[in-house]
């Protein structure tokens, strides 16, 4: 019994890692053609009708997260992102975290048309992504202020993704017995 689920969040974990492969690879190619001035330019651009940035640090003492897996295996939870609850899928595969169009809309990111300029692979095809920073970002008991991210284009994206933007910030990830625990 025990091996059947862990070989269902395997293959969940496989499917989604391979899915956003390519996103990941576009969106590094992106950024490493951008000239680091020209990189800060785009960057601060879609992020002109946001609070200014202050350094990143936790909102809250460290905590904890414990997300079950689906009858797939894959992780999804509602992230809490500027006060709204956002479904996200938990993907280590993406760079970063990407909004859905209509998830950014929702929690008031709406960048101009003209701030879509990187370009990504993804399962509906080739879309524009624009560059965001999220003000704060919470998950349970973990909180994460200044996340990078990315929107994706009106109709591009199914489902958020929680990426490595937020990932990486955490102190440990750990999948086991259907579950993902986060810690701070």
């Amino acid at each position: 019994m025990s091996s059947s689920i862990l070989r269902t969040a395997i293959g969940g974990a496989f499917i989604t890692l391979v899915a956003s492969q390519s996103l990941v690879h576009i969106l590094t190619q992106v950024q490493a053609k951008t000239s680091p001035y020209r990189q800060q330019a785009d960057y601060a651009a879609p992020m002109r009708n946001f609070a200014p940035v202050t350094p990143a640090a936790p909102l809250t003492a460290p905590g904890e997260a414990t997300i079950a897996a689906d009858r797939l295996g894959q992780y999804s939870a509602n992230v809490e992102i500027e006060g709204q609850r956002i479904r996200m899928l938990v993907d280590t595969g993406a760079s970063t975290v990407v909004l859905s169009y209509e998830d950014a809309a929702a929690i008031g990111y709406l960048p101009a048309p003209a701030d879509f300029k990187y370009p990504a692979q993804t399962a509906n095809g080739v879309t524009r992504m624009a560059r965001v920073k999220l003000r704060e970002a919470r998950l349970g008991q973990v909180a994460l202020r200044d996340v990078d991210a990315y929107v994706a284009e009106r109709n591009a994206l199914g489902a958020s993704l929680l990426g490595m933007t937020f990932l990486s910030r955490l102190s440990r990830i750990e999948a086991g017995a259907g579950k993902l625990v986060l810690r701070q």
